[in-house]
């Protein structure tokens, strides 16, 4: 049944904090809500994970953006490494040292138990009976994930890597700045990535921690996924901060400025034609419309029916 519209004066977005009791943790989320102008109907759910040193602020371009065409938008806060990593490091130590002491097998799979729990919280606060804003709000068949490089690591390892972190519930997943592997998870492939996948990298996507890594290994992840439905979009000159969403005193870069537009679009199509089954965005994603918009900015390469298309 069709459930009203959110309030008027329910904010568009909101922070919490949700604590998980079985593992005594507590999970900062931000979420971004459909106004009340959007079709009374229940919404799908897209969850974000931020990468190394990150938090819950960023991803406003694609919450925004996202929430706006009917979408409830988790940003989750992965503590360990988050932002704290480098606000609270130690004296003398530099914030690329701070940065490294996060990334740990420990935090890999922290992160893996913060998705898990979110969704199970989704489904306690979705209950009429929950007094939450979400209650009786989400379509919880219609779940997906997106991440910023560590966070694009914990996104690819919930959506089918292992059956230790394979989450069934999410239907899509958005790679933004995949890493080539996993040296946290032993026997991870990327093969066993079959729903529909969308990655997203630049040419001069570099890694701030790690010089071995190079941009064309971030074609991997796509490279070695099997399913159909999945899509790799490269941007030109697009660096490793182009898809976070950090705020900058000074504003957006340039690069940001030209290309996060695009990722908007890129990625709405991709969540229309594969939560919502919207044939629009399907035709969108494999004709002229992905084809025109990353003209004279990147290359595209498609995977659709098991079939690779350029």
């Amino acid at each position: 049944m069709a459930q009203a519209a959110i309030a008027a004066d329910v904010p568009k977005s909101m922070t919490e904090e949700w604590l998980d009791t079985t593992r005594n943790r507590t999970v900062p989320i931000r979420l971004f809500l459909p106004g009340n102008k959007e079709q009374a109907e229940k919404c799908p759910v897209m969850l974000l994970s931020h990468g190394l040193g990150g938090s819950r602020n960023g991803f406003d371009y694609l919450g925004e953006h996202w929430s706006q065409h009917g979408y409830v938008v988790v940003v989750m806060q992965h503590p360990g490494s988050d932002d704290s990593i480098w606000r609270n490091r130690q004296s003398g130590e530099t914030v690329q040292q701070a940065m490294g002491r996060g990334v740990t097998a420990q935090n890999a799979l922290l992160r893996v138990g913060d998705v898990k729990f979110i969704l199970d919280e989704l489904e306690k606060r979705n209950q009429k009976s929950s007094g939450s804003v979400l209650a009786e709000r989400l379509d919880l068949t219609r779940i997906g994930i997106g991440g910023h490089s560590f966070g694009s690591q914990t996104t690819l390892a919930v959506v089918g890597k292992t059956a230790q972190t394979r989450e069934p519930r999410l239907k899509v997943a958005v790679a933004m700045s995949p890493s080539p592997g996993n040296n946290f998870l032993p026997g991870v492939t990327f093969r066993n990535i079959t729903i529909p996948a969308l990655f997203l990298t630049g040419t001069d996507d570099n890694s701030p921690l790690d010089p071995n890594l190079k941009p064309a290994d971030r074609l991997i992840p796509f490279r070695e996924a099997t399913g159909k439905d999945q899509y790799l979009a490269v941007f030109d000159k697009g660096n490793h901060m182009l898809f976070s969403g950090h705020h900058r005193p000074l504003g957006k870069s340039i690069l940001e400025q030209r290309y996060q537009p695009l990722i908007q679009e890129i990625t709405l199509n991709f969540l229309q034609a594969h939560l919502r089954d919207d044939d629009k965005a399907k035709q969108w994603l494999l004709g002229k419309g992905f084809d025109e918009l990353m003209q004279g900015n990147g290359s595209i390469e498609r995977r659709k029916d098991e079939k690779l298309q350029h």
